[in-house]
Formats: structure tokens, sequence, C-alpha cells
């Protein structure tokens, strides 16, 4: 039985242990899931393909998993795309990219060769390289016999073979070019641009964006795209070396510039952070069925505590984001149909708070929406509640300042604060059974967080210690 065979039998046999599975984020069947790959809009469906290990709830020998889906809430999942079954990539196929090409869908990952898998590091024996798999229907894909495509003769002196991953391909008036995370010899992250004609031969084009010397940091899963004439480069920012690991966050940024692919530069003009929580990496775009340009991405804190082994699964990405340019800053709005999965349970347009805690809802799984007037004073949005416990979303409209402290997870106290090109005037909260998305004025700021304590309280309410009085306040509870 081959590898692919074997994971796909295992999956079949086993998905029906697993439980606590969240309600509209997706998430794997069974086993460990991280960054997405793949993602695309392929023959009338959202295809999301993702780094999996079906045989167990931690990291591990890498393969694609893969679903598709017309709303992002019902998915189909798929057989197992890819496995680790040729020399070149037995340690793992790592994290990449699809593209339409002639009517076949070609995906492009990272082949991954660690003896050691990580666990006892000797960077002298990692390779990761790049190698082409091709479809006709979308599901059932066979290796370029001529793998990898791009590996040590392609990539030039200056950059180590041991750290070069995370392919996102791109087709730009007929040419393919595709963007690799790298490091180089001082050991710090680059992003570089390889150029190809078929998708199958590539010659390397340029460096596009290189991290700071001081910054201390490694750049993975590279995104680059074009929004209303605007490129937009996206990559997930983490600790060069362990011992940065105490200063260095795990994060996500964006660059808003102008790609000039002919000659092979990139003009930062405005860099961002994607996500202010600590739950959200490695995330990956696409054009939409309607030519939007929408994001998705994992949601997981680092060195966080793990589920349950009973659950049978770890990971979950976020809901879709829709991506806009505003004012110089990247703004996302999730992109899910509140009509068809959501059902009203509270509305008042006006909520006065003084010194009293008024409950919204016991359903604890939904969407939260509510106006802040200009001048309110500090509120307090408590998700999860029970008698003893709660997350509290603390919001200081005055001081333009967004607090999150829980009960659950042991994240600690996360503070959002100036960061706004305005007052804080709405906020949106995407309530799941694992995680709290949270979406300020319309999307200017995003915070995810995750937590995946067992018997979290179900109860919704708004508190406060001043007199304030907020508006438009609903909660729509999840059907489904």
């Amino acid at each position: 039985m081959n590898r692919l065979q074997k994971a796909n039998e295992y999956i079949q046999n086993n998905k029906m242990k697993t439980t606590n599975r969240p309600y509209f984020h997706f998430s794997p069947e069974i086993g460990w899931m991280n960054d997405p790959n793949g993602f695309s809009f392929h023959k009338g469906k959202y295809h999301l393909f993702y780094q999996y290990y079906p045989y167990d709830i931690v990291w591990n020998d890498m393969h694609w998993g893969h679903a598709s889906t017309e709303d992002f809430i019902t998915w189909e999942y798929l057989p197992v795309a890819l496995a680790n079954d040729k020399a070149y990539d037995a340690n793992g196929c790592f994290s990449g990219s699809a593209i339409e090409k002639d009517g076949k869908l070609y995906l492009m990952y990272t082949a991954h060769i660690d003896p050691n898998l990580g666990f006892d590091k000797d960077e002298s024996q990692i390779f990761e390289r790049q190698a082409i798999a091709v479809s006709e229907d979308g599901v059932n894909f066979k290796k370029y016999e001529l793998n990898p495509v791009i590996g040590e003769k392609q990539l030039p002196d200056g950059y180590l073979i041991c750290d070069f991953r995370d392919p996102k391909v791109m087709e730009v008036d007929g040419v393919y070019y595709c963007v690799l995370s790298v490091r180089n010899k001082e050991r710090r992250g680059e992003i570089i641009m390889f150029k190809s004609n078929d998708l199958l031969e590539w010659h390397f084009h340029s460096s596009i964006y290189q991290s700071k010397f001081e910054e201390n940091t490694l750049l993975e899963c590279p995104d680059l795209f074009s929004i209303n004439g605007r490129d937009v480069l996206l990559f997930s920012e983490m600790p060069c070396d362990p011992i940065y690991q105490q200063e260095k966050q795990n994060t996500t940024s964006y660059v808003i510039g102008k790609m000039d692919f002919e000659q092979g530069v990139f003009t930062a003009e405005h860099k961002g952070l994607l996500d202010h929580g600590q739950t959200f990496y490695a995330p990956q775009s696409t054009e939409g069925k309607n030519s939007e340009r929408l994001l998705i991405g994992w949601m997981h804190r680092w060195h966080q505590t793990m589920p349950p082994k009973e659950y049978g699964f770890n990971g979950m990405m976020s809901i879709p984001r829709e991506l806009l340019i505003k004012n110089n800053q990247l703004i996302q709005s999730a992109f899910i149909d509140h009509e068809a999965h959501f059902t009203a349970m509270f509305s008042r347009d006006a909520i006065k708070l003084q010194n009293e805690t008024v409950e919204i809802s016991g359903e604890g799984i939904g969407y939260l929406t509510l106006s802040v007037p200009r001048g309110s004073n500090t509120f307090t949005v408590e998700l999860n509640k029970d008698d003893e416990k709660s997350t509290k979303i603390t919001v200081d409209a005055q001081n333009n300042s967004i607090s999150y402290n829980s009960d659950y997870g042991n994240q600690g106290l996360i503070t959002i604060h100036d960061a706004f090109k305005s007052d804080i005037n709405k906020i949106e909260l995407y309530i799941d059974l694992h995680s709290i998305e949270l979406f300020i004025n319309g999307g200017e700021k995003v915070a995810t967080f995750t937590a995946y304590y067992q018997n979290k309280g179900k109860n919704i309410s708004l508190s406060s210690n001043d007199n304030i009085e907020l508006k438009n306040v609903r909660f729509k509870a999840f059907r489904g």
C-alpha cells in the first residue's frame, strides 16, 4: 500500500472518533493541520489544501490535505492530494500554492529533506527544493517526473538551501512568477522571485524584499497579488534563530507597494500588521469567483496548550476575509453569508449601561456586532461566560484601545492601541467553539484568538462602570 492509500484509508476508518470540532471554522477530519496551501478557485469551487498529518494531533511528516467548498461553511473532504513518497520529499511535502493552466490544476510545493525531522536540527542535512504535481480532475495528482524544478542549480550563491520554501505562483501577462521564502547567509529572511514560461523550467529573477539584520527575523509563506492597481506582499515573520524567541513573536505582515515584474523590483510604500492577535499565521490568498481577493489563515497560537488528545484533531482555519485597500491600509472584512447561516437572536437599537451588566445571549456560538458612539467611555464584552470564567474584551473608546483577556487558554492580556486611523466606532465578533475573530471599524484592524479549553461557558453580556449607550447591538446564532 502506498502512502496516499494508507493516509486515506486511515482517515476513513478513524474520522468518526474526532469530537469538539468547530462549527463554522474549517478543521481537519482527523489529525494535525497547519498552513493553508493551494487556496484557489477552480472549476466553480474553492479548493483548500493544507499541511496535514492525519495520524496524530502533533506535527510530523507533512502531507497535503484537500477539501472544497462553495460557501466556506459546508466542505467536501477530498482524498489526500500529496504524501511524502519520493526520495526528494521523503520528510515532508511542505507548503506551496496552486494555479490553473490549460484546464489542469498545478501544485507547487516544497520538497523537504531532513533525516532528523527537525528534532535534532543539523542544517547540513536539510534540503528544501520546489516540486510540481499536476491534476486533470483537480483531485488526483501526479508528481512531475523531473522534480524538483527549483533546487541548488537555480538558487544563487548567498542563500541557504536548508530554509528555502513556500512557493506562491502567479501568472502575469502570460509569464509565470513564483515568490519564495529563503534564509540568506546572514541568517536573516528574504523573499526572492523566480520566472518561468511553462511552470516546469524556472530561472532566478530577483530578490524583492529583505528583512533588516537587526530585526532578527525569518520570513515565511510569501504571497504577492494586486488590488485595484496596488501590489500587496504578505509574509509571516518568526525568530530567525531560537535565541530570539523571547523577543520576536510569530506574526503576519503586509506591505503595500509597486511590483515591476519585468525588472523584478518591488518598491515598498507602507507596512502593516495583518492580525493583532497571537493566533493567525501563514495566510494565503486567491482571486475569488467574482474577482475578489480572498484570504484564509491558520489559527494557531505558538507554544500553546494543545487540544485534549481525545478531540482527535488539532488546527483550524480562519473564516475567509475579503481584502481591500483604503487610505493606504489593508482592510479585511469577513467573507461569509450571514443570512444563510446565522439566525437573529437579539436586536436592540440602543443599550444604556451604567454600573450594570446586560445579558445578550446564552447561545455562545455566532456573530455579535455593535456600534460605539463618538466620545463613549469604557465597556466590556464578555464571551464564553459562566459563573466563574469568561473571555473579556474591553473597549476604551476615549483612548482608542482594546484589550483581550481570557480565563481560558492562559494567553494573558493582549492590548491593541495606537493603531487606529479613526475613533473606534464598530465592533464585530465571530465566536466559535475554540476561537474568536474580532473585526474593528469594518476591518480596519483584526485580531484572532484561540483556546481549546473544554466546557467553556455560553453566555454573552455587556457591562460598564461608566455611563455609556451602545447602538445597533445585534447577535445572530450560528445555525449551519
